[in-house]
């Protein structure tokens, strides 16, 4: 007995649509999926080698920053470093300040962009979504981070630098303290600007934090939702 021409025909559309939803059907391979795991796990281990030897790497300058400031406690101790330089009007322990602490200043400097490294590691940023707020906070810390050393680099030299050349400089002396206050003013004008640039962004995740969202987002969802439910009956209509 033959069956009805019009229920082999619902049976043969039916085969097909069958066969090309199988055929759409995303198929993952576990190749693939044992190569994203050991994409995962590589840059996982690249990101610990990194940070390992940042972190070595600024612990052994700050190290060698504080032995070279033991040191000069203990040349400032030794009998007859008190005593003018033959034909200078400095002392050798004003000459062993001012070579310590240009050794000082320039370990800081070399350390100051492994410390923002630092920094932005610790608080789990990424260059390349910088434009996120939590990212720009993180990237404005790192920043902040570094010309805070570089402040601090330029402190040391003042202070080190100043009893061999405040008597070489004579009445001249304002000459010294004009030009490091021109030299720290740049790494406070980037400070300000960087903690400026913070506020906007660290405003408004406290306030997220605290609502549990944002705004835009909500009225994202609102406008997804909508399309959706345009396209919704937009399909009821064409049916």
């Amino acid at each position: 007995m033959r069956g009805d021409p019009a229920t082999s025909a619902d049976r043969v559309k039916s085969v097909k649509i069958d066969e090309n939803r199988t055929e759409r059907r995303p198929v993952t391979s576990p190749v693939a999926a044992t190569g994203r795991a050991q994409m995962s796990s590589n840059d996982s281990a690249v990101r610990s080698a990194l940070d390992h030897e940042t972190i070595r790497s600024a612990s052994k300058l700050l190290i060698a920053a504080i032995a070279l400031i033991g040191v000069l406690a203990l040349v400032t101790l030794l009998p007859g470093v008190d005593r003018l330089v033959p034909l200078a009007p400095v002392t050798f322990a004003a000459v062993a300040t001012a070579v310590v602490s240009v050794a000082v200043s320039g370990i800081l400097l070399y350390a100051a962009p492994k410390f923002a490294l630092l920094t932005r590691t610790a608080l789990g940023g990424s260059v390349t979504d910088a434009d996120d707020g939590p990212d720009r906070i993180v990237e404005n810390a790192a920043g902040m981070v570094y010309w805070l050393v570089v402040f601090a680099a330029v402190l040391v030299a003042y202070r080190g630098l100043g009893a061999a050349a405040m008597p070489l400089l004579g009445d001249a002396a304002w000459v010294y303290d004009a030009g490091f206050l021109f030299v720290a003013l740049v790494p406070v004008v980037f400070l300000v600007t960087r903690l400026t640039l913070t506020v906007d962004p660290l405003a408004e995740l406290v306030a997220d934090r605290v609502t549990g969202g944002s705004v835009d987002d909500d009225s994202d969802d609102d406008s997804e939702e909508s399309v959706g439910g345009d396209d919704d009956s937009d399909s009821d209509t064409g049916s």
